[in-house]
């Protein structure tokens, strides 16, 4: 864990494999999460992750191991009454030993827990501590300010934050409340639990809540005030509060946003800036927005307040004329986004016939409620109405608002000049009465001569003229409460003109909506009468039809009746010609029976030349195999021979799956894991040879077909099967086998022998084996003259006398010690390895080639027969042979061929154009034994074995798809000694022709030289 250690690329031998390094370093790379004690560690060796070491890996261990003895490590996330937000970082000079660059490492925190920390190298070279030190205070800062702008984009803010805006906006609508600013969530509980605080809130900003006073000294309860304030906060739609301050912050938060966004608190801030005027500019909601707009933006960062401006041209009324609005129009309003549409009938029936609508509703409300239907109306008709007609009405919708707007401003105007004119007239009529009253006041005076009657009548007067100055200030009062009420009634009916004029436009509308309603409902109705008068016209039409055909079905049935009447007749006189037949037919039988009986006698002679004939049955059926056989011959299809692999010593106890071999050729294998008949499967084959079949009586079949080999056949006999299934041992014997234990190799050579033995008489015949393999899809000469195996080519043009691999050694044979001398060379050079399932199995394909020259003493008659001999490498599974490496490569090869086999059978099977003998080498070879010129044998090698079971069947599946491909007849290929002797003549027939060609031409040349001599000897 020392800083001081050094890792370089150099050191060590490197690892073969690093799919472990990188994966144990991606891992630590999630730990260092909560575990920044190792975080240095893992970005060192970090740097070495495409081509780690013997250090690297053992530095990985190490910080396993410091892992394993400090798990109670860790970082831990506690919560913080107060979100912080702290950043720390440092920086080492030069600490990289290879490129000298400075590594950074800084930690950010959030309410005292790490929220961001790393540890990275920087990207250019510092040249001071400083500089460096520098460039990671840089890093932390910018993730100090990206995290505080994620919070304010996520609108997460620190409730201590809140609670501070909160106190501050209590003490200035209340300034006597004078709450300190750091007050804990404790303090201001106590502030508010009696409600009385809740109360004056509302009576500050609402006129019509609770006074101060009445919930004061009320004797109303504690609860019953908060109870109060919860149902004003329903009524104003406000979130009501329950349970922690959290919940009471916000809803006294939202109290005052609602109050700021609807202009309700003016005469609050009339107070707070203690303005003596009341102009528009001090009561706007302009003003409003920028005395509470940084307030309200520390509070609700992420909220938008639409605000009016100070163009706008519709007054809203304040929330107390809110308060009284309609509960169904207040629904109508905040449909924002849904649809006016799906409004039912009835609440629609109930706006209608509602008062509260006229006076109480905000104009610009309605006209948001006409825009909305103007829209909806727009976008459900598709298209219906022109879009000019919508913009012509939306635009007449604007006017009228407009209109309506400059009306007001116009009352507004006019209203404030009444009121000026009353005040004028009111104090001049109060400053002549005043002059009056002073008149009369100075004649007492002067008329009193006592200055104790002065006195007393000047304290009078003094007395009646301060209750004439009280009563000038009520009258005061009283005019500006009249002048208010007079705004508030020009405000009202205002309101009710709007509101008339919407509900006149909005029922124009729904009139003519329901007048084109009308006209599509009429026009409709006019189609479906058409469509019922064409309907009523086909029915009586069809009516008609009807009758008619009625009327000649009953023309029809009258004759019938007749015909059957005339049949009845015919019928009774048969009946009584019956009657007579069957007494002659009971005679018949009396003379039937007794001709039984003399036959049934006769019988017993017979039926014994029938028991003679049944004992001829099974010569017979020997005679129908071999014309079966011949007609497979005819049509050329693969013959197929089954051979049943014996148990090897030590498994006699393990269960088979063969359950029954027939003569005729039908194997029946069961399913170790489906008992009974479900589980067994039954397949036909040519001949199918039992674990006791000896090799002599398996080649007994296959004889014929070598013997044709002398007749200029081309012969090709293959044995198929999984590894260890025994096709070695059918094709060649074990190890050091006797004349007995012989394979089908050994027995078709020394057969081939015997054969042009007995015919040296008439035929001398040439015998030449090749003997290659298929190793990994290269063909190897296994009898090179250099001792090893040797990689040759395949001839893609067919040769005349069959060679399919012509630059393989080709080694001619005399006897059969000669083949044995061969056969112990291909056994020394053959891949042959050890897997689970055999051990020695075989890793290539083997192929033996025979080739056979005869030639007819008598006749001169030239034949080519070709024998191969193919034993095929096994096919096997990779879970069960456990083969890795070069032979899991072998295997891949090996299933690769077969499958290509299996290609080019299916084709074959199919008779498709195109045969794939390119895919494998192994079917480029075999393809002159599959395309129709020779007869081919198919030797399937089967392992009992239960555990072997799928194996098995998808090697008989196989068999039975390989038994049903027609190659057609096979030919012979002979060259009879009369077609070459008629070739050798028309040969010399043309040299003799061009020599008298060239005769005439001369002598025709001599004739024209004669004339010409004469002429010259009489010159």
């Amino acid at each position: 864990m020392t800083t001081t250690c050094r890792l370089t690329t150099t050191e060590g031998s490197f690892v073969a494999d690093a799919t472990l390094f990188r994966s144990i370093v991606g891992a630590l790379q999630y730990v260092i999460i909560t575990r920044p004690d190792i975080a240095f560690s893992v970005s060192r060796v970090c740097q070495f992750m495409h081509k780690p070491s013997e250090l690297h890996f053992k530095t990985v261990k190490h910080i396993l191991r410091y892992l394993q003895g400090t798990l109670d490590y860790g970082v831990k996330f506690t919560k913080s009454p107060k979100l912080l937000l702290e950043g720390y970082s440092d920086a080492s000079w030069g600490s990289d030993s290879d490129d000298r660059r400075s590594i950074s490492g800084y930690c950010v925190f959030l309410g005292g827990n790490p929220v961001f920390w790393s540890s990275k190298k920087q990207q250019v070279v510092s040249r001071s501590t400083a500089k460096a030190k520098y460039r990671s205070l840089a890093h932390v800062t910018t993730e100090m300010v990206w995290l505080q702008l994620l919070l304010s984009e996520l609108g997460v803010s620190v409730p201590a934050k809140q609670r501070e805006i909160v106190i501050q906006w209590l003490n200035t609508i209340l300034p006597d409340l004078r709450l300190p600013t750091e007050a804990s969530d404790e303090e201001l509980r106590a502030c508010l639990i009696d409600g009385t605080v809740l109360c004056r809130i509302l009576n500050r900003l609402s006129p019509s809540s609770p006074n101060e006073e009445s919930s004061e000294n009320s004797s109303v309860s504690q609860p019953e005030n908060v109870k109060r304030f919860l149902a004003t906060m329903d009524e104003l739609g406000i979130p009501r509060f329950e349970g922690s301050m959290k919940t009471v912050v916000y809803c006294l938060l939202s109290l005052k946003l609602h109050f700021i966004s609807s202009g309700e608190e003016l005469s609050t801030l009339s107070t707070i800036t203690k303005a003596e005027s009341t102009d528009d500019d001090g009561s706007s909601p302009g003003s409003l927005q920028q005395f509470f707009g940084e307030e309200m933006r520390n509070a609700f960062p992420g909220l938008k307040l639409q605000c009016a401006m100070h163009n706008q041209v519709i007054s809203e009324p304040s929330p107390a004329v809110l308060k009284h609005v309609g509960h169904k129009f207040h629904e109508v309003f905040q449909l924002k986004q849904a649809c006016y549409a799906d409004l039912p009938m009835t609440k629609i029936l109930e706006m209608m016939e509602s008062n509260s609508l006229e006076v109480n509703a905000p104009t610009q409300a309605l006209l948001n409620v006409v825009y909305g239907i103007l829209d909806e109306t727009a976008e459900t008709m598709n298209g219906k109405i022109p879009h000019h007609v919508a913009c012509l009405l939306r635009k007449a919708v604007q006017e009228m608002g407009r209109r309506l707007s400059t009306q007001a401003d116009h009352l507004r105007t006019v209203f404030m000049l009444y009121c000026c004119l009353l005040q004028n007239n009111l104090y001049r009529a109060h400053e002549e009465k005043h002059r009056s009253k002073i008149k009369e006041l100075e004649a007492l005076v002067s008329v009193s001569r006592k200055e104790t009657k002065v006195h007393e009548l000047m304290k009078q007067k003094v007395k009646t003229a301060n209750s004439i100055l009280e009563e000038q200030e009520v009258e005061k009062q009283e005019l500006m409460k009249l002048v208010r009420e007079n705004e508030k009634n020009i405000l009202e009916l205002a309101a009710m003109r709007q509101e008339l004029d919407i509900v006149g436009m909005v029922h124009k509308f729904c009139s003519l909506e329901m007048e084109a309603e009308a006209k599509a409902a009429i026009a409709i109705l006019q189609l479906k009468i058409k469509e019922l008068e064409c309907l009523l016209t086909d029915s009586n039409n069809k009516v008609k039809e009807l009758e008619a055909s009625f009327e000649s079905k009953c023309q029809s049935w009258t004759m019938k009746e007749k015909i059957y009447q005339s049949f009845i007749d015919f019928q009774s006189e048969a009946m009584q010609k019956l009657r007579s037949s069957s007494e002659a037919i009971k005679q018949e039988v009396l003379e039937t029976q007794k001709r039984y009986s003399f036959e049934f006698n006769h019988l017993e002679s017979k039926l014994k030349a029938v028991t003679d004939a049944a004992g001829n049955y099974h010569e017979v059926l020997k005679e129908n195999h071999k014309l079966f056989s011949e007609l497979q011959d005819l049509k050329g299809n693969i013959r197929i021979y089954c051979q049943i692999r014996l148990f090897l010593p030590g498994q006699t106890e393990k269960l088979s799956t063969i359950e029954n071999i027939s003569e005729n050729g039908q194997l029946v294998i069961a399913n170790p894991s489906k008992p009974g008949k479900d589980g067994q499967r039954s397949f036909k084959f040519n001949k199918v040879f039992g674990p006791d079949a000896t090799q002599g009586e398996v080649f007994a079949d296959i004889q014929p077909f070598v013997k044709s080999v002398v007749d200029g056949y081309n012969v090709c006999i293959f044995a198929y099967g999984q590894t260890g299934s025994g096709k070695t041992y059918t094709m060649t014997g074990p190890t050091g086998a006797t004349e007995e234990e012989w394979g089908v190799n050994y027995l078709a050579l020394n057969h081939l022998f015997k054969v042009s033995q007995d015919r040296k008489s008439n035929t001398v015949y040439e015998v030449a084996v090749q003997m290659v393999e298929i190793y990994n899809e290269q063909v190897r000469d296994l009898l090179s003259s250099d001792g090893s195996p040797k990689r040759v080519g395949i001839t893609t043009i067919t040769q005349p006398n069959g060679l399919a691999v012509p630059e393989a050694c080709m080694h001619p044979i005399i006897s059969t010690s000669n083949v044995l001398d061969l056969m112990d060379i291909r056994f020394k050079n053959r891949a042959v390895s050890a897997t689970a399932l055999n051990a020695r199995s075989s890793r290539s394909h083997n192929i033996v080639t025979v080739h056979v020259r005869g030639r007819n003493v008598k006749t001169g008659t030239v034949l080519y027969g070709n024998l191969h001999l193919i034993d095929l490498a096994g096919s096997e599974r990779v879970d069960r042979s456990e083969v890795t490496g070069h032979r899991l490569r072998e295997a891949q090869h090996i299933n690769k061929s077969l499958s290509s086999l299996g290609d080019v059978i299916f084709a074959l099977a199919k008779k498709s154009p195109h045969v794939p003998y390119r895919n494998s080498k192994l079917t480029q070879v075999l393809q002159s034994s599959l395309e129709g010129q020779a007869k081919t044998i198919m030797l399937v090698q089967l392992n009992p074995d239960a555990t072997s079971f799928s194996e098995s069947m998808s090697t008989l599946k196989f068999a039975e798809r390989v038994s049903g491909v027609e190659l057609g007849a096979a030919q012979s290929s002979k060259e009879e000694k009369d077609v070459r002797e008629l070739l050798e003549q028309m040969a010399s027939l043309k040299d003799k022709i061009a020599e008298k060609d060239e005769e005439i031409r001369r002598l025709k040349s001599l004739r024209d030289l004669k004339p010409r001599i004469p002429q010259q000897q009489q010159l």
